[in-house]
């Protein structure tokens, strides 16, 4: 089953995909800001850079969370995720 979502991603790391039992694959929507998303040690400095309107669909592996954070002030970032 699907599962959508909108945040406001602020300059605290945050988790946007919570881990599953089972692989997903997550389609990521900037709508607004920079964000950069990454895993549990995620910095603005470490993390895959997301400029407002950019989309990326990534795989993610069992018990994997996808943090993300913000460059600055708060960003929106959509989240459809699909659980195989």
């Amino acid at each position: 089953m699907p599962i959508t979502n909108v945040f406001t991603v602020t300059t605290t790391r945050g988790i946007v995909v919570a881990a599953n039992r089972a692989d997903q694959v997550v389609q990521l929507h900037s709508a607004s800001g920079t964000i950069y998303i990454g895993g549990p040690n995620l910095t603005t400095a470490n993390g895959y850079r997301l400029d407002n309107g950019d989309k990326l669909q990534i795989p993610l592996s069992d018990l994997e969370d996808l943090y993300a954070v913000a460059s600055s002030g708060t960003a929106t970032l959509y989240v459809f995720a699909t659980i195989n």
